[in-house]
């Protein structure tokens, strides 16, 4: 559900908000307060948590710009497609589409959740996976990029469309993301949004439709 309604007058109110905090507590930079490791992992954590004062925080005080770091760049990843994919009766290009479609990802088949598998996910996808829409347009006036994909090709548009964030898709598709962009399945997010049956949404799809 989307929980929080994003009106053109609310967003520059949360961030001047979230700005009067920091000034609050007087957070400056100090580059021997925390590694940049360390505040990678504390991002991570932060978006996950739902905590965007935190997030805006580490953003702010953090001499690099973690806004688009990778899951795999912070924390270690189990190559496990790999392993999935040994079989010699496959040949190179079907093990290739086996090892980049989600549908065949054994990690969210078998847990049935899209955040099973976070492997070369940005934090924007992950916020798009905890549905939090102030989180969402936090880290893209931070300069998220959001047509970026995963190790699955999804975009964050892929992911929404995936867990049913009507709301937070057509905020995405109004913010820039490209429906077009193609996962790993070779499936679209206007495709997969198909796959689960009629499109109910007027507005969706008429912005699946038209965004290129």
């Amino acid at each position: 559900m989307f929980r929080t309604v994003m009106t053109s007058k609310a967003k520059p109110n949360i961030i001047s908000s979230l700005k009067q905090y920091v000034n609050k507590l007087l957070v400056s930079r100090d580059p021997m307060q925390l590694g940049v490791s360390q505040n990678s992992i504390n991002i991570w954590q932060a978006v996950k948590a739902d905590n965007i004062r935190e997030v805006y925080r580490l953003i702010t005080v953090s001499d690099t710009n973690m806004v688009n770091t990778i899951f795999d760049g912070v924390f270690s990843v189990e190559w496990y497609h790999h392993v999935d994919a040994q079989n010699s009766s496959i040949d190179i290009h079907n093990e290739h589409l086996i090892l980049n479609d989600p549908s065949a990802c054994q990690r969210i088949k078998n847990s049935n959740d899209l955040g099973s598998c976070l492997q070369g996910c940005s934090l924007l996808h992950l916020a798009c996976q905890r549905s939090n829409p102030v989180m969402v347009e936090l880290l893209l006036q931070f300069g998220a990029d959001i047509n970026m994909r995963d190790y699955h090709g999804r975009t964050p548009l892929h992911h929404c469309i995936a867990i049913g964030n009507n709301p937070l898709a057509k905020h995405l598709l109004k913010r820039g993301a490209r429906s077009s962009i193609r996962d790993g399945g070779g499936f679209s997010a206007l495709d997969r949004a198909m796959e689960k049956g009629a499109i109910t949404d007027e507005g969706l799809l008429i912005l699946l439709s038209e965004s290129d």
